[in-house]
């Protein structure tokens, strides 16, 4: 039997192998597109996955066409039953907004569907290139904080090794010249993913063994680490020289690519020199069998519509059980406190909390006679990707004109018994004034405090289909103590919760249709 030939067999192996990873990848295609979307987005760290998804493929393609004659399509239930449960993991991640998490969940499903079809001890090498587009998600995005402090103190060393006059603090270089800061995007992670995707690929094609891949890796991390340091290096001399007014101060992205070429180029010159003359040592890949193996068109159609089906599970679900209705008649006016018995008044000009694109928002103020309140609720009928209550976006206060002086979680115990847990924050101005905030979420009928539970507490309340969510912030201003301003917003509460719960608590569209009635369900 020729090596080199293709069978009616393999072929269609091949074909269903391909028509499985494309149909799964579109029933996720909101994970899909919105991995791409990241990819093109503007000074992306994940840019490189335009060019990995097509090597992605090739490398997939090449690794089934070596493995042609030793991969068998047949059944493999636990396999499927592992895809289930992936899947449903993607619904919840999908339920709450977790966007790098579906996407992360994406990959594996497709690596799963591979090791579905194919079984795990036959595809260990085919579901490497699924595996590294691992690498052009947004989670690397974490790296960058821990590596802006190292990169600081190897440039300073830098200077004092030649002979330049610096002071370091932290990540801030200063020079007699001006102060530069090595910021989360001069911290080299972009040229660390560049190296380590690249050094990762290097050593799947090379066949290199775990330990001397791991050592690979490790060496291609600090050539990144060290070209970043050379090109921040290079930008504080450029400023030393010109008395800051060089351009690279201000545009100097190009010149690290430039050297972080120079220095993997090298660093690939040497590796290839040391493997001439330490030869790589790897166990014999497996070759053609004598037989093809072959489970049959009709099986392996079969098992690729099963596999299919339990990789699809939770967007189905999602599009059957969770559909949810296209218009909503709501409005501030339905969401406004009526019956509190307080005097309302025009919303407070020094606060601005500020939520990403709610269906409805309430700004307004409360006359106490301890002092007033300002009330703010941010109301989402359904959430969505940028649509969400808790998002990294959303703020109770703006940071750059109020300093946190303590944050922390309490729970208010209420004259009528009930609990309310809140998350209290004590800020302050340097001009005196000073503040105390209560916030909470009402997520699906139930209450936090907590962001993290919030997001919980939203997938398990989406699971019953039931997807709406709010947050409310309080907050009173005062001179004195923070003690005082928190008996206020204590009155406060206890005259407005149970219009509060009826009005942010149940479901929007039961609130929309008895918007016009005024009598409240306890």
């Amino acid at each position: 039997m020729n090596p080199s030939a293709l069978t009616k067999g393999s072929l269609f192996t091949g074909i269903i192998l391909f028509a499985c990873l494309v149909i799964v990848t579109l029933v996720y295609s909101s994970s899909a597109l919105s991995l791409y979307q990241g990819w093109i987005a503007e000074n992306s760290l994940q840019s490189h996955g335009l060019l990995l998804l097509p090597l992605s493929a090739y490398l997939l393609a090449r690794e089934w066409y070596v493995n042609r004659w030793n991969v068998q399509i047949t059944y493999r239930p636990l396999y499927w039953i592992a895809l289930l449960l992936a899947s449903v993991v993607w619904l919840l991640t999908d339920i709450a907004k977790i966007q790098l998490l579906s996407q992360i969940m994406l990959i594996l499903i497709l690596w799963l569907t591979l090791v579905a079809l194919f079984g795990l001890s036959r595809t260990w090498r085919m579901g490497f290139p699924i595996l590294i587009l691992l690498s052009a998600t947004s989670g690397w995005s974490v790296l960058a904080q821990p590596l802006q402090e190292p990169t600081a103190y190897v440039v300073d060393q830098m200077l004092r090794l030649t002979g330049y006059v610096s002071f370091r603090e932290g990540y801030m270089i200063s020079i007699p010249e001006g102060v530069f800061e090595v910021g989360e995007t001069c911290s080299g992670l972009r040229y660390q993913i560049a190296a380590l995707t690249l050094a990762l690929i290097y050593s799947f094609i090379s066949d290199y063994s775990w330990f001397r891949g791991t050592v690979f890796l490790a060496l291609a991390s600090g050539v990144a680490f060290l070209s970043n340091a050379i090109r921040i290096y290079i930008v504080v001399l450029s400023g030393h020289y010109t008395n800051m007014t060089h351009s690279l101060l201000s545009d100097h992205i190009w010149l690290g690519w430039v050297v972080f070429a120079l220095c993997f180029a090298g660093f690939m010159f040497l590796a290839q020199w040391f493997e001439r003359r330490m030869p790589v040592v790897t166990g014999p890949r497996e070759g053609a069998p004598r037989a093809p193996v072959h489970s049959g068109f009709a099986a392996s159609l079969l098992v690729a519509v099963i596999v299919i089906g339990f990789a699809s599970a939770g967007p189905l679900y999602r599009q059957i059980a969770l559909a949810q209705p296209s218009t909503l008649s709501l409005n501030q006016d339905t969401f406004r406190l009526r019956d509190s018995g307080l005097v309302e008044t025009s919303a407070s000009q020094d606060w601005a909390p500020f939520w990403i694109n709610p269906d409805v928002v309430v700004n307004t103020r409360f006359r106490l006679s301890e002092g007033p309140v300002d009330f703010f609720a941010a109301y989402y009928a359904y959430q969505n990707q940028g649509k969400e209550v808790v998002n990294g976006l959303n703020y109770a206060y703006p940071h750059s004109e109020w300093q946190t002086e303590s944050s922390r979680e309490v729970t208010i115990s209420l004259s009528d018994g009930r609990k309310l847990p809140v998350n209290e924050e004590r800020i302050s101005r340097i001009m005196g004034s000073k503040r105390v905030l209560w916030s909470w979420y009402y997520i699906g009928g139930n209450v936090t405090s907590s962001p993290l539970q919030a997001k919980l507490l939203g997938m398990l309340s989406g699971l019953k289909g039931r997807s709406d969510a709010a947050v409310v912030v309080i907050s009173t201003a005062g001179t004195g103590q923070y003690e005082e301003m928190q008996k206020v917003l204590q009155t406060f509460v206890e005259q407005t919760i149970g219009e509060i719960e009826y009005r942010f608590r149940e479901r929007a569209p039961d609130i929309a249709t008895r918007s016009g009635d005024s009598t409240r369900s306890e």
